[in-house]
């Protein structure tokens, strides 16, 4: 049985939904409120929780012949996952997922038709923090502090190059804090850089403390600290970031645990104006597997 609490942030409402479809799987939101399923028997799909549907992907089999791992590996550490476009909207749609086995962040994407994952090849390995998509391109940071950018074709094009370049490497010292995270989101069509402080991470203690938000020069590599977000809030979470114009509180951070070992504890609401973190919701995760997670759902068939 796997039984899902919903709680509506507008009404402060909690609703229980049945969805047996998750069960035993760890989902990372994307697009139109669709997520990415990863189950401990190796199978992947695409599901949208209030419609229902599911969208079948090549297994980890296919994904241990793509990234050509070793064969002892039974089960693959999928850590990010995101798609392009709301699969209810358009089949024209990328999936691309960061695999951490070994501890590096290899890539690949997949698009409808597509029989198995294709790797995207980097020209340094390194374990990314974050993995995005913005105005058509997507974008993976790693912990180098490099920023790097390409683009994955649609379905149109039958074997696609995928050829990742560095946008950037930010050298700013805050990046080399201990008990950091980071995001980017997109606010009035810029792009903004997160990062979460968070205390006693090497306890089951731990709690977020405060963020910050940059902007980002390209061409000086480097990070330009920004005060205010303006009528935007921000929701973050496990597999990214999203910002957008609520009838909530505006100038806000609402964030939910990044920790899948946790259970999803550390949960709340940065006020930016005064640095204060508030509680807006009491209860506790239901899942050791699925963490709290953001829905912002797309009926669309």
């Amino acid at each position: 049985m796997m039984i899902i609490e919903n709680f509506t942030l507008s009404k402060h409402k909690v609703s229980r939904i049945f969805l047996p479809e998750i069960r035993g799987r760890r989902c990372f939101p994307s697009e139109g409120g669709w997520m990415f399923t990863d189950s401990c028997t190796g199978e992947f799909n695409l599901f949208h929780p209030f419609s229902r549907t599911q969208i079948q992907l090549p297994p980890q089999n296919a994904l241990k012949e793509a990234l050509q791992k070793d064969a002892e590996i039974t089960h693959y550490i999928i850590d990010k996952a995101v798609l392009s476009a709301n699969p209810s909207l358009t089949s024209d749609y990328v999936l691309v997922i960061s695999d951490l086995t070994y501890g590096r962040g290899d890539l690949a994407f997949w698009r409808p038709g597509d029989v198995n994952w294709t790797k995207i090849v980097m020209r340094r390995k390194a374990r990314f923090n974050s993995l995005f998509h913005h105005k058509g391109k997507f974008y993976a940071f790693n912990y180098g502090g490099e920023l790097w950018v390409f683009d994955v074709p649609g379905c149109s094009v039958p074997e696609p190059i995928v050829e990742p370049h560095r946008l950037t490497r930010l050298k700013d010292p805050i990046l080399h804090q201990p008990d950091t995270q980071y995001y980017f989101v997109e606010i009035s069509g810029a792009l903004l850089f997160l990062i979460r402080f968070l205390n006693n991470t090497y306890t089951s203690d731990y709690e977020t403390i405060k963020f910050k938000v940059f902007e980002i020069d390209v061409i000086k590599d480097q990070l330009n600290e920004i005060n205010t977000l303006g009528d935007s809030t921000i929701f973050l979470g496990r597999n990214g970031a999203t910002a957008m114009v609520t009838g909530l509180k505006p100038n806000h951070i609402y964030f939910t645990d990044d920790v899948f070992e946790s259970g999803g504890k550390d949960m709340g609401v940065y006020n930016f104006e005064n640095g204060k973190v508030e509680s807006f919701y009491s209860g506790v995760s239901l899942s050791p597997v699925c963490l709290p997670t953001w829905v912002n759902p797309s009926f669309g068939s």
